[in-house]
Parts: structure tokens; sequence; C-alpha cells
């Protein structure tokens, strides 16, 4: 009976053991706004009206998550991250329902670095670390081309991520996306790369990314899982395979005491848009958004072929909780055969931490649009044809 006992104890610590080497952690952000916008298309006519409402995710989309890792041994580790995306105003999933909509990987790390599989986020996310998306995530991705440049962080479904070790504060990463069509290996497909420096309070880094037409026909669908808000990407235009998006971002922040100062250029080519069938732009029978049939003079539209988007911002910390937000952006959106449009986007806040875990938050932004449709300060709210829209966001957020 003694030794039985004895060797139930030694099972019993080496299950511990073996227990001690995996973790688990769930964890979570809800951020929930009143929101004010002015001059939102109305759908009728070209009218447009005031609007207030409740808001999910304004600057940190709302999410809840899992991820762990296990001891392999020799320096391996397994490691896994589910996460789901909702709308707190409504409780209902966001990325269009998808169960894990945010992140659905399993990989493997160790001394070469980590290989992550499934859906997932490529490098440009981590390089909008060093730009004002750290401040204002959501709210200014309309005039980040939509966020086709990805700064607001965009996934990739069916993908292969490689991450280098960090060395001496330079690190990397590379991405494939599949297509996953029979008989046309470049349909669907997407890939990038990306590197970047951190020392001390510098922070610099650069991506890139390509996405390839899908066959429309078949009903395949991009790795990219963004590339559908360019029209020359979820179009017949062009041929399967052909790459229809480029896009690249440099950043740097630096820490100057209580300053944060960033500042980034990116480039979105849609290598397959056309020229339209005016060689002008004319808002006067625009009732909504593109509401010009042929989808001309908006970001993403049939005929934007390139645009270059400027961002500089400061983040200054008055106290240990209270920090004072600003930025601007400036989109210079080209078309083919019919000039550039601009959008400049103003934007001012303030956070104030109530604990580590809770901060308020206001933010006040202003989109002005010349010689093309404003894409509006979120994708629900655009103004139609006004040229000029305001809005105000007063919320809450909550890590757990």
């Amino acid at each position: 009976m003694r030794k039985s006992l004895l060797a139930l104890a030694v099972i019993g610590s080496f299950a511990s053991v073996a227990h001690a080497q995996s973790s688990v952690t769930i964890y979570g952000i809800i951020d929930a706004s009143v929101q004010y916008n002015s001059k939102v298309a109305t759908g009728t006519g070209t009218g447009t009206g005031n609007r207030g409402s409740v808001d999910s995710g304004a600057i940190n989309g709302s999410r809840i998550g899992f991820k762990g890792s296990e001891d392999l041994g020799g320096g391996m580790r397994a490691l896994f991250n589910l996460e789901n995306g909702f709308n707190v105003d409504s409780g209902a999933a966001a990325q269009n329902g998808t169960l894990f909509g945010r992140t659905a990987t399993v990989g493997l790390s160790g001394q070469f670095g980590s290989v992550l599989l499934g859906r997932q986020k490529d490098f440009t996310d981590d390089v909008a670390a060093f730009t004002s998306i750290s401040d204002f995530g959501g709210l200014v991705s309309n005039v980040h081309a939509k966020d086709l440049d990805r700064t607001n962080g965009e996934r990739v479904n069916n993908s292969i991520r490689y991450n280098t070790p960090n060395v001496n504060g330079f690190f990397g990463s590379a991405i494939y996306g599949f297509g996953e069509q029979a008989g046309a290996t470049s349909s669907g497909q997407s890939y990038g790369i990306g590197g970047a420096y951190v020392n001390g309070p510098l922070g610099v880094g650069l991506s890139y990314f390509e996405s390839k037409k899908a066959n429309i026909a078949t009903s395949a669908t991009s790795s990219d899982v963004n590339s559908t808000s360019a029209t020359t990407c979820s179009t017949g235009t062009g041929n399967v395979g052909d790459t229809c998006l480029k896009t690249f971002t440099l950043a740097a922040s630096y820490q100057f005491g209580p300053a944060k100062l960033h500042g980034s250029w990116s480039q979105v080519k849609l290598p397959l848009a056309q020229a339209g069938a005016s060689s002008s732009f004319s808002n006067a029978a625009a009732a909504s958004f593109s509401a010009d049939t042929t989808g001309q003079f908006a970001v993403g539209g049939v005929n934007n072929d390139k645009t270059n988007i400027f961002d500089i911002g400061v983040n200054y910390s008055l106290s240990s909780a209270l920090s004072l937000l600003g930025s601007v952006q400036y989109a210079r959106v080209s078309f083919v055969d019919a000039g550039n449009g601009k959008m400049l986007q103003l934007n001012l806040g303030a956070k104030y931490a109530l604990s580590k875990r809770t901060s308020l938050y206001g933010i006040y932004r202003n989109l002005r649009a010349t010689d093309m449709y404003n894409a509006g300060v979120n994708s629900s709210s655009v103004p139609g044809a006004d040229t000029t829209q305001n809005a105000l966001n007063v919320g809450v957020i909550h890590t757990f």
C-alpha cells in the first residue's frame, strides 16, 4: 500500500509539472462610445442629416480572445490564438459573423522565430504601432484609403506567417496567403513582407503587401480579406491572378520626454484601375458615397489607381493618467486620366486612465474632400454629396 501511494504521488508530481509547462489566457477589450456625426447621407436624393449613435470599437475593436502555449522542450513551444470580434452596441458578431474573425492561428516557436498557420494579420499591423493608428485606431481608417493600406489591421485567410527572432532590436516577418483555387495557384493569392527596428525611444518599420485577383466566375475568394474594398479586386476587371493591389508603409516614432511623435507614409496602388466615363469630378447628382453608377472618383473606385497617405501625430502625457492626442492625415487620391482628389482629416482628443484597465476618451474629427467623394469618417456614416464631415466620440475602454 505504501509503495502504491508513493507511485501515485510521483505520477501526480509529473502531472503538475506537465500542467505548469502549458498556459492558457483569456483576455478581451470592450470599447463603446456615443458618437455624433454631421452630414450623414439619408439615401433620399442628395439629402444628409445629423446622426447620433452608440458605437462599438471606435478606437479598439471589441473582442474576446484565448491564447496559450505549451513547452515542448529544447526551446520549442506550441502556440495558439483564437480571437472573436463583436459589436458591444448590439451584441452581434463582427467580421461578417465569423466566429474567430479577428484571429485564428496555431503554430510553433523557438530560436528560429515562429511559424503560424490560419487567419492572421500581416506585418503592416506591427508597423502601425509607430503611427497615429496606435492612438486613434479605426477612427482614421477611412482616410487611410478605407484601410487598403492595412494600417488598421487586416486579415489574411489560409495563411502561413514566419516571424524572425528579435536580434538587437531588429525583427521582421513574411506572410503568404493561399488562394486555394484548383488549377489556378495565383487566384486569390497574397503575400507580404516587412521589418522593424526598436531601440529605446526610437521605432521605425517598413512593410509591403500584395493581393491577386480571385476567380469571380467561380466565386473563389481572395485570401486578402480587405481586397473587396477595391472595386478592381472584386469585379470582372482584369484576369484571374492579376495583381489587383499593392501597398507599402514606412513609419517611425520617437519618444521626447512626455511627448511621443509619430509619422508615416503609405502608398496604395490598384494596377487594374481603368479610366472612367468622366474626365472630371462632379458630385451634383450624388445621392450617397460612390452614387455615381460608374463607381468613379472614390477611394477604391473603378478609376482610382493610386493613393498616397501622409500621417503625422503626437501623444502628449500631461500626467500618468491624462494624455492629449492630435494627428493629421492627408490622402492624395489619383484617378486614371482624370487628375487627383484630396482628403484631409484633423483629429483632436484626450484619454484619461481611471485604472490600469479602464479608460475614458473623447475624440473630435473633421474630414474634408476635394475633387472626389468623401470616404466618410467611418463606413456607416458616409456624407453623400457633401465634401465635409465632422464627428465626435465620447467613450470608455475596458480591458481584461
